[in-house]
């Protein structure tokens, strides 16, 4: 694997796993077969946090008939991966919100008829094997993101209004591990390379949120986690980022990168020579040396073996107690 697979790997983890979603309404009973669901109280969706009401001010009202407000929702761990994968994948051609492009080169997924006769991933699934170019995702994750799709659906109103505009009363809280227990799991897990009282201390404090935290920690992206080399990228005022340099000969420098383009690379070398030479087709070679590496492959790790995500909820609920 890839340095830039693993970092997208692992911020895929980070927001696959910000699980935690509560859901404040109580499921309704169903209604029997063949008959349409009663609708709820104007202005209001029906319980259950699926189906929708289209109430506007004028008084007018719709009850919810169609696939996409009948179709049973998926968990909301579920639907929390299916956005992250979702928007890894897709969202840069079909956009955040699932419209696609203006001039229709992607298409609009909100009025996508795969899409909406869709149940569970069958048809998603089965378009996206076929896609160009190709998508290749396993079973589960393609169902999360066509679980995803629906429960975007399931906010649309009448008459072409958008998504969103009757909020569900879905709110997002990812501690809901125990602090405990993640004390033990972090010495094991973290702790040969960070310590609460020492590269970490008061790192609770240090973020607005519990999700930022549980952000920052699986992906690696603050400096507190991974010594992030700034925004530079390969050079150009980035910070220090470790190289090495393959020069046509075939020999190695180490050394901090400096500069890197189609043309010329800058290298300081340990004991503080400054180091430039012309480039051409490649030559020489540059290979950084990711400082986030370590932690990326540790945190790809675990995603393997904690399937359950149990571990970094209870690790996030420890590391927030750290003030």
């Amino acid at each position: 694997m890839t340095t830039p697979t693993r970092v997208l790997t692992a911020l895929v983890l980070a927001g696959a796993w910000t699980t935690g979603f509560v859901l404040a309404q109580a499921p309704a009973p169903q209604a029997p077969q063949g008959q349409t669901p009663a609708p709820a109280a104007q202005g209001q969706a029906p319980q259950g946090g699926r189906g929708r009401v289209d109430a506007p001010p004028g008084g007018g009202r719709r009850g919810g008939g169609f696939t996409q407000f009948t179709r049973p929702i998926a968990s909301q761990d579920v639907l929390v991966r299916g956005k992250g994968l979702y928007e890894t994948n897709c969202a840069s051609c079909h956009a955040v919100d699932l419209r696609g492009t203006v001039d229709g080169k992607y298409p609009n997924l909100l009025r996508s008829g795969v899409a909406l006769r869709d149940q569970h991933g069958e048809l998603i699934g089965t378009r996206l094997g076929k896609h160009a170019p190709p998508i290749t995702l396993s079973q589960p994750d393609a169902t999360a993101v066509a679980e995803y799709i629906h429960s975007v659906h399931s906010t649309m109103s009448g008459q072409g209004s958008p998504p969103g505009r009757y909020p569900q009363n879905i709110t997002l809280n990812v501690l809901v591990g125990d602090a405990k227990t993640g004390q033990a799991s972090f010495a094991a897990v973290c702790g040969k390379c960070h310590s609460t009282t020492g590269d970490l201390k008061g790192i609770g404090a240090k973020f607005q949120d519990a999700r930022a935290l549980q952000n920052g920690w699986v992906s690696g992206s603050t400096s507190q986690f991974a010594g992030g080399r700034g925004g530079g990228g390969r050079g150009g005022g980035g910070g220090a980022v470790p190289a090495t340099v393959t020069l046509a000969d075939g020999s190695k420098l180490d050394g901090t990168l400096v500069r890197e383009d189609d043309f010329l690379v800058v290298l300081i070398l340990p004991d503080g020579t400054r180091k430039s030479w012309a480039r051409n087709n490649g030559v020489p070679r540059v290979e950084i040396k990711d400082p986030k590496a370590g932690h990326v492959d540790a945190i790809v790790k675990l995603a393997h073996e904690d399937t359950t995500s149990r571990m970094m909820h209870d690790i996030t609920a420890y590391l927030w107690t750290i003030k």
